[in-house]
């Protein structure tokens, strides 16, 4: 039954979870025990146990290695002693090259058809032929250009100042649709006028006009020109010597026709003197290797 002095309404439901009348007043906090005025004293129990210290064993020391004992320095080898140069002696040079010796045995040819012409023509013209007289001076006139020919490739002077500049005009004189032979016989020197198979100039004409004729193959005509390279040169300084080695790659081609490979190579290794004029000559006028 509802309490009498509760002065909640009835209808007021949550007396039924209101719990305050069955539980005793709050309990006083407890005091927890009074601490020792005197304090704690920790009890000596000493260190605490440790491992027991393992003895370490030595360290082994590496074995000792011997230091190599020094040779005792040898003697330097002794280098082998170079061949001294030999020093060369020029070749004499009996007929130095000139105009006159060059265009010599050409002009006489040239002055003689010129004045046979002139005398044609004028006989021709006294007999009152205008038309032979002119016809025999048109004739005259081509045989000399002609015979010119040799003088009309050779214009220019064969400056030697250097053994290349020779060895390249001599074979620049047989680069022509009629070989200049006769430049070729005076840019040699004593020495190279008496090789073998030739001692003169007939001979020494002959020679070549063969070596050409052989090279050709009578696979071209008579008038096709050859063209000589010359590379690889090495000799020593020219200046102040009087003659010098040389050695140089030769190779010979139709011209225009390079492509299909030379016609004659070879190595050569040849002497150069200085003549009179101060301008280097061949001391060997044969082709390398033939």
């Amino acid at each position: 039954m509802p309490d009498p002095q509760d002065d909640r309404p009835i209808a007021d439901a949550s007396a039924f979870f209101d719990d305050r009348d069955h539980q005793g007043p709050d309990p006083e906090p407890s005091a927890g025990p009074e601490p020792d005025p005197g304090g704690y004293d920790l009890a000596d129990h000493g260190p605490p146990p440790g491992p027991s210290p393992v003895e370490e064993a030595p360290a082994s020391l590496p074995p000792e290695v011997p230091m190599p004992t020094e040779a005792p320095p040898s003697a330097p080898r002794p280098h082998p002693a170079r061949k001294p140069k030999v020093e060369l002696s020029p070749a004499t040079v009996d007929q130095p090259w000139s105009r006159m010796a060059e265009w010599g045995p050409t002009l006489a040819p040239i002055g003689l058809a010129l004045l046979a012409t002139a005398a044609l023509a004028y006989l021709s013209l006294s007999l009152g032929g205008w038309a032979a007289s002119i016809a025999t001076a048109f004739i005259g006139l081509g045989i000399a250009v002609l015979l010119a020919y040799p003088i009309a490739i050779t214009l220019e002077r064969p400056v030697r100042m250097t053994p290349e500049h020779a060895i390249r005009d001599y074979y620049a004189a047989l680069s022509h649709h009629v070989p200049h032979y006769r430049r070729m016989w005076l840019l040699l020197s004593s020495a190279g006028r008496t090789g073998a198979g030739f001692g003169s100039f007939p001979a020494f004409r002959e020679y070549w006009a063969g070596l050409v004729s052989g090279l050709k193959a009578g696979e071209v005509g008579r008038l096709t020109p050859l063209s000589v390279r010359i590379e690889d040169f090495k000799a020593d300084k020219s200046a102040g010597l009087e003659a010098i080695e040389a050695s140089y790659s030769i190779a010979v081609f139709l011209r225009g026709r390079e492509a299909d490979g030379p016609l004659h190579s070879a190595r050569a290794e040849t002497t150069l003197s200085r003549g009179p004029d101060r301008m280097w000559y061949l001391d060997d006028g044969r082709l390398p290797g033939r």
